[in-house]
This record gives structure tokens, C-alpha cells and sequence, in this order.
């Protein structure tokens, strides 16, 4: 027995050392791995394993249906949008992985829960009317519904959607939520829109930047862009630096226009992301009450001072902006310049959603994603925007009957789709198919545990998000002039509307 305990103490000493240098280590991982999942939560908050599983119940062949709008249909530079937890048949020309591992998760609910699964995609201008119809009438056509954060607010202005936090069965705190849209995404502590890994298609309205890799070599870029990025040195600063007289003559005719060679392509809305990347959203909460307020109101110097940075930069001879004004020939002037120009090999750098990247799988150049930069080098992380046009969120109309029982079924989809559906996108189809290298996949980390969600370009309060879209570098405080009481008024407004909110269960 006295060898035996001998034995044992020795084994222990001998592990001690390893012990300790595992646990050295913990503090010492890249940006990278410490990005979120698609759920916005760490692997070390899953493997903790606090969710909250939702039961197997018998829903006796209830019909379950989700409308969803068309994303990309009719853009020949912005495709790939299949549906959300709905799948694609194999005749579909964007038939992926995803579509399988969506299929795999229909079957399991409709044979777990007694229930059926459909869908549809309406690419339709009406397609709020379509949810403005069942609520009032009464007649739900559909129980789900994925919605632009431009088409939610036309329905929170017409109280057509339900508190999700008044949904007993949906437990936001779980894994399979994003985290940041949970918490940002609230207002006064109702929360009405939310995505996760329950859908894919708010991942490809994340905001990025990707670059032309050929390019860079031929211009003698030597400095490692991904290494700047993961050190935390992408900043707005070094970005213009190395934009700096990259826009040179290329077609032979003088004087620059969109068959030249560009430093960097863009569109208006990127001011915006810009400024996001700044950590500067439209409007800001106060933590202790959950209330928005408007940032131009409390932060105004700042918020002057970042958007004279990035108009000015916008307004040099460096950036093609493609809807700024001087391409106004063209019906589509995204994809006659901007687009054009980076599949052409004529553009450093191309400022867009990772939808895009889908449109670039044939272009003969490499080229790499990297996260926004931070607009000021004092940042101590990186932020990214979600469009408002092409990012889905889930939302449930006001009023649905055997509201409890559907969260129960949302919960178990969502739960699935974290297991099954997530793993094909992000890893397979995101990082494997359209990220072309392993740095790329690196990046595609630090920008999706970095994303947040912005109230105040959800709402729109008094059209104020536009003046952050526009490009006239001068006197940027009489544009807020303009605007900020109507703003302010509207905020007031829905803040109003929501006291008087009064939840519908049944």
C-alpha cells in the first residue's frame, strides 16, 4: 500500500508542471480565437452549457410557416440567399452543404414535434402588407417571419410585431441567440427583432473590407495587412496612409473616371460603417434604464470630428464613391464601378457586406477579407455594422395564435441549427468556399465577435440616420441642425408608444 501511495504522489508531482502551463496559457490566445460563435457567444460560454433546452411537445400537425423576403433576387453581384431554416432543392443553382444540413433539421422538428415546415420568399415592394393583412384580419398565413431591419421598423411604426420577451418559451440567454443582438436590439426592455443561429443571412449583411492581393504586390505593398489587423493596428489612420495616391490613370484617357485604377471602392452607406467602426453608433443606451438617446445630442464634438475624418478622406481623389454623384448615368452605379473596377483587378480595396463576396468566387485575382479599421488607434477592439437593407432578423407578428407552443419549436430550431446548420455555413461554406485563405478565416473571427446592432439606424428616428449618409464634407453641424429635434421628437415617440405596449399570448 506504502508503494502504491508513493506511486500516486510521484504521478502527481510529474503532472503538476503541465497543470500549470495549461493554465498559463489561458490568457494568451490571438483575437481570433477568442471571436464569438454565430450565436455571438464565446466556445467557453457553450462548453459551459447553461442553456436552457426546450422540450419535446406534440404539436398535432400544426402548420408552421415563415415568410421571408427575397434577398438578392434580380442582382447579378448580390446572390446566394437560399432562405432562412427553409432549404434550397438541389435543381437550386446556389444548392450548397447548408441546404442539407437545413434539411437535416426540418426533419428532425417535424418528426420530434409533430409539425410541418414551410416556407416562402416574397420578393414583393408590399411585403410588410402581407403582415399588416394577417394581423389585423386575423387569418396567419405565417408564424415566422425574417425581415430587413428597414421592413421591421415599418411594422413596429404599425404595432404589428410582438415583444419576443414576452414569449415565456423563448429563452434569449441560450447559445444559439446572438448576444449582441440581444442586448442592443433592445429598447426600454422589449425586444421585438433578434437573430442567431436559427438564420445564416444576417451574417452576410456583416460588414467587411476586402482587397486585392495581386494588386497589392504590384504596387509594392509590402506590409502585412492580416498581421495589422490581428496586433490591432488596422486603424482609419494607416488605412488612408496606404490609399494614399493609389488612384492613377489606367485607360488611357485623361483625367480619372471609373475605368481607372482606384485605391478604394465605396458607397455612402460605408460613411456609416465608418463611424460604426469608430464605435459610434446613431444612437447609444443607457445601461441602467435600457433607453436610447440620440450620441449627435451627448457626443456631439466627437461625433463631428469622425465624420469630418472620414468625408474628407471620401471626398479625395483616393475613393470612387459609386452612388456619391458622379456616376449618375447608370441604372445600377454599384455594379458598373465599384464592382466592376475590383473584378476587373482595377481597386485595392472594396468596402461591402460578406454577401458580396459570393459575386467574386470567379474573379481571377486573390483577394483577402479584413475587418473594418478602427476610426480612432485608442480603440481597444474593432466594431462592425449590419446592413439595414441586406441582413435578416427574426420577428413574429403581433397576435399569433399558440404563441407559447411556437416558441418552443423556434427555441428547438434554433438549438439544431447552432449544432447542425452553423457548422456547414460558417465553417464550410463561409471560411471553406469563399474565404480564400487561412488568414481570411482569421479575420472572419475577429469581425463576427465584433459585430453590434444599432438602434438608431433600425429606427430612423426623423430620417437622422440619412445625414450620416451624406457626402458634402462641409459644415457637417447644419445637417444635424436640420433634423435633431424632429429626432428627438420621434425617439420620444416610440418610446411613448411602447409604455402603452400590451402583450397578446394565447
Amino acid at each position: 500500500m506504502a508503494k502504491r501511495v508513493l506511486l500516486l504522489l510521484l504521478v502527481c508531482l510529474m503532472a503538476l508542471p503541465l497543470l500549470v502551463a495549461c493554465n498559463n496559457t489561458a490568457g494568451t490566445e490571438s483575437v481570433a480565437s477568442q471571436a464569438t460563435s454565430e450565436s455571438g457567444t464565446t466556445s467557453e460560454d457553450v462548453s459551459e452549457d447553461t442553456n436552457v433546452y426546450p422540450d419535446i411537445i406534440d404539436l398535432n400537425d400544426r402548420e408552421i410557416n415563415i415568410l421571408q423576403w427575397g434577398w438578392g433576387v434580380g442582382s447579378s453581384s448580390i446572390y446566394g440567399f437560399t432562405g432562412e431554416i427553409v432549404y434550397s432543392e438541389e435543381s437550386d443553382p446556389n444548392y450548397s452543404r447548408v441546404d442539407v444540413a437545413k434539411k437535416e433539421v426540418i426533419d428532425y422538428i417535424e418528426s420530434n414535434y409533430n409539425c410541418t415546415i414551410g416556407g416562402w420568399r416574397y420578393n414583393e415592394s408590399d411585403f410588410v402588407g402581407v403582415v399588416q393583412q394577417m394581423v389585423t384580419s386575423g387569418t396567419y398565413d405565417y408564424d415566422i417571419v425574417f425581415s430587413s431591419e428597414n421592413n421591421a421598423l415599418k411594422m413596429l411604426s404599425n404595432n404589428l410585431l410582438t415583444d419576443l420577451k414576452t414569449v415565456p418559451t423563448l429563452h434569449f440567454e441560450n447559445s444559439w441567440w446572438d448576444q449582441n443582438s440581444v442586448e442592443d436590439l433592445s429598447i426600454n426592455g422589449r425586444l421585438f427583432a433578434v437573430c442567431g443561429d436559427i438564420n445564416t443571412y444576417d451574417n452576410l449583411g456583416t460588414w467587411c473590407i476586402l482587397f486585392n492581393k495581386k494588386l497589392k504586390t504590384d504596387l509594392g505593398i509590402n506590409d502585412d495587412f492580416y498581421q495589422k489587423a490581428t496586433d490591432g493596428e488596422w486603424t482609419m489612420d494607416y488605412f488612408m496612409e496606404i490609399c494614399r495616391g493609389v488612384t492613377q490613370e489606367y485607360d488611357g484617357k485623361d483625367g480619372i473616371n471609373e475605368f481607372d485604377l482606384w485605391a478604394v471602392g465605396t458607397e455612402t452607406f460605408n460613411i456609416y460603417a465608418h463611424m460604426v467602426g469608430g464605435g459610434m453608433r446613431i444612437a447609444e443606451k443607457d445601461p441602467a434604464t435600457d433607453i436610447p438617446y440620440l450620441t449627435v445630442s451627448k457626443d456631439t464634438e466627437r461625433t463631428y470630428n469622425a465624420l469630418q475624418k472620414i468625408l474628407d478622406f471620401y471626398n479625395s481623389d483616393d475613393v470612387m464613391v459609386a452612388n456619391g454623384g458622379k456616376y449618375n448615368q447608370y441604372s445600377n452605379p454599384w455594379e458598373s464601378t465599384i464592382i466592376n473596377a475590383f473584378k476587373e483587378g482595377r481597386e485595392l480595396f472594396y468596402v461591402c457586406g460578406l454577401i458580396s463576396i459570393a459575386g467574386f468566387r470567379n474573379m481571377e485575382d486573390p483577394f483577402g477579407i479584413l475587418p473594418m479599421p478602427k476610426l480612432f488607434a485608442e480603440q481597444d477592439r474593432y466594431y462592425h455594422t449590419v446592413s439595414p437593407d441586406n441582413c435578416s432578423f427574426m420577428v413574429i407578428p403581433y397576435g399569433i395564435p399558440g404563441i407559447e407552443e411556437l416558441g418552443v419549436v423556434i427555441e428547438a430550431i434554433a438549438m439544431k441549427s447552432q449544432e447542425i446548420v452553423t457548422p456547414e455555413f460558417y465553417e464550410v461554406q463561409l471560411k471553406g468556399r469563399d474565404a480564400r485563405d487561412n488568414e481570411s478565416e482569421a479575420m472572419l473571427d475577429i469581425i463576427y465577435a465584433s459585430r453590434c446592432f444599432d438602434l438608431g439606424v433600425c429606427y430612423n428616428w426623423g430620417g437622422i440616420a440619412y445625414k450620416y449618409y451624406e457626402m458634402s464634407a462641409t459644415n457637417i453641424a447644419s445637417r444635424f441642425d436640420s433634423v435633431i429635434d424632429a429626432a428627438e421628437q420621434a425617439l420620444q415617440d416610440t418610446l411613448d408608444d411602447l409604455e402603452d405596449y400590451e402583450p397578446v399570448l394565447n
